[in-house]
């Protein structure tokens, strides 16, 4: 049945919903172009490769468009342009690959990927000055990233001095206007084309290390290789397919990412890739959308209709990438998790663009950078305020207003009011980090017994308001105080108990490194949960210098135990300095005692546990153990041990297990027990046997450290249960019961 042409809306207020429209109508169905020219429009992808691979169909306007030629489209029609263009994408057959050569050995995988600490500098150059506007003040992101960093690349490649590049690419920019008037269109084409041979001449004059430099010494070496005309159309391709599509891809992309923060967090998370990211945004938002023009150079028949001789057709890259054939019913929904992200937007077979792989790279390096610098990044106006570029041949956005830094201005905290009193969940100010802190946008941080000593009475209340306690917390560097320079924002780090000494009392003045015995013997420590807030809240603000860099194999979860409970028991093993032949035994298989146990093994050191809990037995073994006790006399029955690790609570249990430490042994008192104290009897054989009492704490972050790559190494585990922060007075309570098995991370 025949259709009527859709006619395009050449401001392309919707192409997305224009591209349904024609879709409706078959793979390839009738359009009207501006000027009330006819031509088809492919919506299907699988036409679509037909279509981009099929010799039949030429982009060569000048021989292949039956309507010029005639004269039946004039220099008035709109789109003339795209009909004159004289450069590769253009030619047909043998001079499309005469003049792809040229510039193709320049794009090579390898060749690009050396253009990577360019487009790195270029980058970091304008997210330094996106750093410099006022906070709180909207930018457009577009034109002060989005543009600028795909022009200034490729300008660099083919050597457009600074001062000319502006007028150079404005060519580009109206020819894909699709709402000026013919008038405008000619005048563009000819002001476009004599900047072009302006430029040439420059060359031919003043040779540069660069493109066209070298399309000038070719074409002086072989004048059949290009003319004039090709070699200015070269020109014109390259710098506009160099900026254009990839301007829109990166905008598309963070548009994309900012109203759909969920599919940001899978890429923070790790759990998926900016090649994920930019796939898909390839797919649902096509950069190119309604790219002219294909000329059939004989009467073809495909999708289902006959495209007769000389009839153009435009390839709907827009609508090809929302096949539902291909896609599901789900084909305009954002999912950087989809299993399938074809799309066809760089074309296809031999007219597969050239710059493909410097625009992925520009892409992955442009968001990577971006959301890592400004982890706040948001709309600056709600999203159905962004408008369209303006036409239906180009994908993106007439502006991208955000706000670089739109980090709240209150946070959820978990507040205890007084001692006794139940941890609540609060919203209090967020902190601002001063000299040499950072502001860490904490993910998970888990629970200490320490913490629960302190807020019931144990230990003296903190005197800071509120009280927010809390050591352990993971998560991402979003701002950095004055003089930090070891830290910068998107760093993923853990923050640890000591954050610094007062420098100036009798301890301090030892000169000793910063490490949890500072914390017990300086006169005035910074010490989160204790002197200064904790980290059980959104955001913190610490020293940089008592953070950690994480390991990227290690989540938020799995590091929130380990800058603690990890940290302590590594450094009591490293504090007793076992030796390979030696014997160790852990005390207490808890929170400490479990990853001890591992810790042990991973050193290849035989391994007993001492519980007397039954129900831990077969998993302290699967933990590491060889052998499983229940006190001192069953380890010395076992045949003792070299080296025991005390990680329980009890410091009875462990005056107890003394009783199995073998001569010269080290016994490491690494926990504290807030209602007993640690005795030796008159009749205990420690003088005779040389036996050591140690005292191990968090012995320095070169410890953290390494006890953080056990665990990115697989060799260690930490066994958690993870609650989210709405749910933090419950964690708190099975803790305080000793009902959680290992350790609680409250999640943020």
């Amino acid at each position: 049945m025949d259709r009527c042409p859709v006619a395009l809306d050449p401001a392309g207020s919707d192409i997305h919903a224009e591209g349904s429209r024609i879709r409706e109508q078959g793979p390839v169905a009738r359009i009207e172009l501006p000027g009330g020219v006819l031509a088809w429009s492919v919506t299907d992808h699988a036409v679509a490769r037909e279509v981009l691979s099929d010799h039949r169909f030429s982009k060569d306007g000048r021989r292949h468009f039956d309507a010029y030629v005639n004269g039946e489209v004039g220099e008035d029609f709109p789109l003339i342009g795209w009909v004159l263009m004289e450069n590769m994408t253009t030619a047909y057959g043998a001079d499309h690959t005469r003049l792809r050569k040229p510039c193709a050995h320049a794009f090579t995988p390898r060749r690009v990927e050396a253009l990577r600490p360019a487009v790195e500098a270029i980058t970091a150059e304008l997210l330094d000055a996106l750093a410099a506007v006022p906070a709180g003040q909207a930018v457009d992101l577009k034109s002060l990233f989005a543009h600028p960093l795909p022009a200034r690349a490729i300008c660099d490649l083919f050597g457009v001095p600074a001062d000319a590049r502006a007028d150079m690419l404005r060519g580009g920019e109206v020819n894909v206007d699709t709402s000026i008037s013919p008038e405008e269109a000619a005048a563009n084409v000819e002001r476009w084309h004599q900047e072009m041979l302006d430029f040439v001449e420059s060359k031919r004059r003043t040779p540069g290390d660069d493109l066209t430099s070298d399309l000038v010494a070719a074409q002086r070496e072989d004048s059949s290789l290009l003319s004039d005309d090709e070699l200015v159309g070269t020109l014109h391709i390259m710098l506009a397919t160099g900026t254009e599509p990839v301007k829109n891809l990166i905008a598309n992309a963070v548009l994309a990412l900012l109203t759909h923060p969920e599919q940001l967090e899978l890429v923070r998370t790790g759990q998926a890739t900016w090649q994920d990211v930019i796939e898909e945004t390839l797919r649902v938002e096509a950069p190119v959308a309604h790219l002219p023009f294909r000329f059939a150079v004989e009467d073809v028949e495909i999708g289902g209709v006959t495209i007769a001789k000389g009839e153009p057709l435009l390839v709907n890259y827009a609508a090809i990438g929302r096949d539902p054939e291909v896609h599901g019913e789900d084909a305009d929904r954002f999912d950087i998790t989809r299993a399938t992200k074809e799309n066809l937007s760089f074309g296809h077979a031999i007219y597969r663009c050239i710059g493909q792989p410097l625009a992925l790279l520009e892409a992955e390096v442009a968001l990577s950078a971006l959301f890592e610098r400004f982890p706040h990044l948001s709309l600056a106006v709600p999203a159905e305020e962004i408008g369209p570029q303006g036409t239906f041949i180009m994908n993106g956005v007439a502006e991208l207003p955000v706000l670089l830094d739109a980090r709240p201005t209150a946070m959820k905290a978990a507040v205890v009011a007084e001692a006794g009193a139940e941890w609540e969940l609060r919203d209090i100010p967020v902190p601002q980090p001063g000299p040499g802190q950072v502001l860490i946008r904490v993910r998970a941080s888990g629970i200490c017994h320490n913490d629960l000593w302190l807020t019931d009475g144990h230990f003296p209340f903190p005197q800071f308001d509120p009280v927010v306690v809390g050591h352990e917390a993971a998560g991402d560097v979003v701002a950095v105080g004055p003089g930090v320079t070891h830290r910068k924002a998107g760093d993923r780090v853990g923050a640890t108990w000591v954050q610094g000494t007062c420098g100036s009392c009798d301890y301090c003045e030892l000169g000793l490194p910063l490490t949890g015995q500072s914390g017990m013997n300086c006169a005035a420590p910074v010490m989160s949960g204790l002197t200064v807030p904790g980290h059980h809240a959104e955001y913190i603000a610490v020293l940089a210098d008592s953070t950690v860099l994480l390991p990227d194999a290690v989540g938020y979860e799995q590091a929130a135990p380990m800058l603690c409970a990890g940290y302590t028991s590594w450094s009591a093993l490293r504090a007793a300095d076992p030796k390979p032949h030696e014997r160790v035994a852990v005390l207490g298989i808890g929170g400490l005692g479990h990853l001890a146990l591992q810790f042990s093994r991973a050193c290849g050191f035989d391994t007993v546990a001492i519980t007397r809990s039954p129900d831990k037995h077969e998993l302290a073994r699967e933990l590491g153990a060889s052998v499983v006790v229940a006190d001192g006399e069953q380890l010395r029955a076992a045949g003792g041990a070299d080296v025991i690790l005390v990680t329980g609570t009890s410091y009875e249990a462990a005056t107890d297990a003394l009783k199995g430490l073998r001569p010269n042994g080290r016994l490491v008192l690494a926990t504290i027990d807030p209602e007993g104290s640690f005795t030796i009897a008159p009749d205990s054989p420690v003088w005779a046997q040389r036996q050591q009492i140690i005292g191990a704490t968090h012995n320095g972050l070169e410890y953290l450290a390494e006890a953080l790559e056990l665990v990115a190494d697989g060799k260690v585990e930490p066994i958690i249960e993870v609650f989210p922060k709405e749910r933090i007075a419950e964690a708190v309570a099975l803790a305080a019961k000793g009902d959680i098995r290992f350790r609680a991370v409250v999640t943020y």
